[in-house]
């Protein structure tokens, strides 16, 4: 198998010998790229002819570039082709846009086009420039493209974004076309963060429902929910026991024993809040000043409230609900 025409170690051998016999400067890292495409367009039987739009075409022999190649143009490096497997010009355009480098290519008899956009700094070290390849202690050339690697990401990208738009089905020995599925991504590779939230939702709601998981409401047949409504004045005596606990309260009469005022009697589980009922009315429930009374049928262990004496009531039993049987004062009186 013939070695590949565009491996880094070839294409940076062969770089200095395209730079003008003049001046071996490459001044930026804009005209490292821009040189770095020609050596790669070279190597794969591109024919140079020009280095910019107007003038007439021209060989250039070895494809060295002329001694203006980058004087023509403030952001921008052109080069113009042909092969020997097509019958139209190509024109590629290097540009400098800020931080990134555009390249431009064109088939320019049929108007097909191709064009690739990267970062600059991810391709070159712009510390390392200007560099002048003619100094015999010159630094590696390879450092002023990073890496090798990055070389290679290069050109892959370069392959499949335009060389093979421009021209597909190449046929050149060490060459051998790109998928999208073997390319390697420009830039390097940034791992993706899962943006956090302003406010972060908390993991568990704040407040329990008190139907939920480990409720003090027992379980229950779902199909005998709302039984009670059908009775009101209690069951049929003569019935089997039930399999389920028996419940009370889920009736039409909402009266001490309903579920919403929580677990009855002395046990040590009582979950009865300290406002009554299932204990999750919250403090300041009620405005302050208003006529409220606790839901508190009857004494817990977690009541804070004590046992209120009023009227209808006996001692050793709670007040509460209270009943409010009187009417308010004035009721009576149309005039009020």
């Amino acid at each position: 198998m013939a070695n590949d025409i565009l491996d880094p170690a070839a294409l940076l051998r062969q770089l200095p010998d395209l730079l003008p016999q003049s001046s071996k400067v490459l001044i930026s890292a804009h005209d490292a790229i821009s040189v770095l495409v020609h050596a790669a367009f070279t190597a794969l039987g591109f024919r140079l002819v020009a280095t910019d739009d107007m003038s007439p075409a021209r060989p250039h022999p070895n494809n060295v570039l002329p001694d203006d190649w980058n004087t023509k143009g403030l952001v921008d490096r052109t080069f113009r082709y042909r092969h020997e497997q097509s019958s139209l010009e190509f024109l590629i355009k290097v540009i400098k846009l800020g931080q990134r480098t555009l390249i431009n290519a064109i088939a320019v008899e049929s108007d097909k086009s191709a064009s690739l956009d990267i970062s600059t700094n991810d391709f070159t070290s712009p510390s390392f420039y200007p560099h002048d390849a003619a100094q015999p202690d010159a630094p590696p050339l390879v450092h002023g493209f990073i890496s090798s690697n990055r070389i290679t990401d290069f050109i892959c990208q370069l392959k499949l974004k335009v060389i093979q738009k421009l021209i597909p089905g190449l046929r050149k020995e060490g060459y051998t076309e790109e998928s999208e599925d073997s390319s390697t991504n420009v830039g390097p590779s940034v791992p993706r963060s899962v943006p956090v939230p302003v406010h972060p939702r908390p993991a568990t709601p704040p407040i329990d429902f008190p139907y939920g998981p480990g409720s003090h409401i027992p379980p229950q047949n779902p199909l005998e929910i709302g039984r009670r409504d059908l009775e009101p004045f209690g069951g049929n005596p003569f019935a089997p026991p039930p399999l389920f606990p028996p419940h009370g309260g889920d009736g039409m009469f909402v009266g001490p024993e309903h579920p919403i005022f929580g677990p009855r009697g002395n046990r040590s589980n009582d979950l009865r809040g300290p406002w009554g009922g299932d204990g999750y009315l919250p403090p300041m429930g009620a405005p302050p000043g208003a006529r409220f009374d606790p839901i508190v049928p009857s004494p817990g262990p977690l009541n804070r409230f004590p046992p209120r004496f009023g009227r209808g009531t006996s001692r050793g039993r709670s007040g509460e609900p209270d009943n409010d049987e009187f009417m308010p004062p004035g009721a009576g009186d149309m005039f009020m």
